[in-house]
């Protein structure tokens, strides 16, 4: 199983995973029905419009690489709604998919 999408050991896992597998990006992507370029953005720090997934990107790229259905329980239970999400959580999750600043106005 992949780390949590967060982790900063998940890009290398995911490459790694994906390599094993013997996928492309565009083959992963479509697996999972992504833009080809997002295990891309994924796997690669350095990468401009880098982040991590989101959950259920997380599931499914788990489902894919490692063929088995997740429990609920076994996956990252750290998603907010944004209808009760805080400003701060907005800009922390914005910054974890790799936003390098972000500007709030009313």
């Amino acid at each position: 199983m992949l780390p949590d999408r967060k982790d900063v050991g998940f890009p290398e896992a995911l490459k790694a995973a994906r390599e094993a597998k013997g996928l492309s990006y565009t083959e992963l992507a479509h697996a999972i029905g992504l833009n080809p370029v997002m295990p891309s953005r994924y796997e690669n720090r350095d990468h401009s419009c880098f982040g991590a997934p989101r959950k259920d990107t997380w599931v499914k790229l788990n489902k894919v690489l490692f063929g088995a259905e997740l429990a609920t329980d076994a996956t990252p239970d750290d998603q907010v709604l944004l209808g009760e999400a805080t400003l701060e959580e907005l800009i922390k999750e914005l910054k974890d998919r790799g936003a390098t600043s972000v500007n709030v106005s009313f």
